[in-house]
C-alpha cells in the first residue's frame, strides 16, 4: 500500500505516519510539505490513499498558510467536471482523500466532503480517535466527526490492538455487484465521470445507479451516504469488477 501524507509540519507528519504504520506495517508512506511537492508526487506515481492537511503552503519557500490551498488541491484531485482530452494527471486521482484540519465546524466539514473528501479527521482528535479514523479510511470506510453527523454519532469502536471491522460485500448490503462497486467508489469521493472511467461504463448509468442507492439507503445525496457509513462504522470489501487499467494502474504519460 502506497500512501501520500501532505502536511507542512514534520512532527505531525511523523505522528500520523507512525499511526498509519501501526495499522499497516508494510505501508509505504511518502511525504509532501506543500502543494507543489504533493502535485509532483501525484503526477509521477499512483497512491492508494492520500492524507491531506488543508492548511498548507503552495511551495516550500512560501508562508501562505491558508485552508484555501488545501481545498484547491482537493478540488483538483476530485474535480466533478468531465475530464478534458489531455488532463493534468492530478485530476486522474481515484484514491480516497482523508482530510485533516484544525477546523471542525459543521459548515466547514460539509464543504470539504462535498469537494470530494472520503473522510474528515479533526487534528485535535485524541490518539484513539485518530487511529480509528485511519483504520476506517484504510479499510474502505468513512470517518466524520460527531459534529458533522449529529446526535448518536460515532465513537471509537476499536482499541489499538483490535482488528478492523469485517469488510462487507454486495449480499451483506442487499445491493447488486454493480451497485456495490459504484457505492464503494462514490464513498471514496470519486465523481460520476471518474467512476464511469474506472468501471468502463456510461456516466449517465453511474448517476442512475447512484440515485437508486440513495433511495435504498434513505438519503438524498452522496454526503448523506457518507454520513450513514460514518455512523455505522461499516467498511466495504474490494470491487467485484476489475478496475480499468487506465485509472487503476495507469502509466503517468497517458490521459485518464
Amino acid at each position: 500500500m502506497r500512501i501520500l501524507l501532505i502536511d507542512d509540519h514534520g512532527i505531525l507528519r511523523a505522528g500520523v505516519k507512525s499511526l498509519i504504520q501501526a495499522v499497516h506495517h508494510d505501508a509505504q508512506v511518502l511525504e509532501a510539505s506543500c502543494t507543489a511537492e504533493a502535485l509532483e508526487l501525484v503526477r509521477s506515481q499512483a497512491f492508494d490513499v492520500i492524507f491531506l492537511d488543508l492548511c498548507i503552503p503552495t511551495s516550500a519557500t512560501s508562508n501562505d498558510l491558508t485552508p484555501d490551498n488545501g481545498l484547491s488541491l482537493l478540488s483538483l484531485f476530485k474535480s466533478g467536471r468531465e475530464a478534458p482530452a489531455d488532463p493534468d494527471p492530478a485530476r486522474c486521482v481515484t484514491a480516497p482523500v482523508i482530510v485533516m484540519s484544525a477546523e471542525s465546524e459543521r459548515r466547514f466539514v460539509d464543504e470539504v466532503m462535498r469537494r470530494g473528501a472520503s473522510s474528515f479527521v479533526p487534528k485535535a482528535s485524541a490518539h484513539e480517535v485518530m487511529l480509528e479514523a485511519i483504520k476506517r479510511a484504510l479499510s474502505g470506510g468513512v470517518y466524520l466527526p460527531s459534529e458533522a453527523i449529529g446526535k448518536g454519532g460515532q465513537a471509537p469502536s476499536s482499541a489499538f490492538h483490535e482488528q478492523p471491522a469485517t469488510p462487507l460485500g454486495p449480499k451483506d448490503l442487499g445491493v447488486t455487484p454493480r451497485e456495490f462497486d459504484i457505492l464503494r467508489l462514490a464513498l471514496q469521493g470519486n465523481a460520476p465521470w471518474k467512476i464511469a472511467a474506472i468501471l468502463e461504463i456510461n456516466p449517465v448509468n453511474v448517476r442512475q445507479y447512484l440515485s437508486k442507492l440513495y433511495g435504498k439507503f434513505g438519503v438524498i445525496d452522496l454526503y448523506g451516504l457518507q454520513g450513514l457509513f460514518a455512523k455505522t462504522g461499516q467498511v466495504l470489501g474490494v470491487l467485484s469488477s476489475p478496475a480499468s487499467p487506465a485509472l487503476a494502474s495507469r502509466p503517468r504519460d497517458k490521459s485518464c
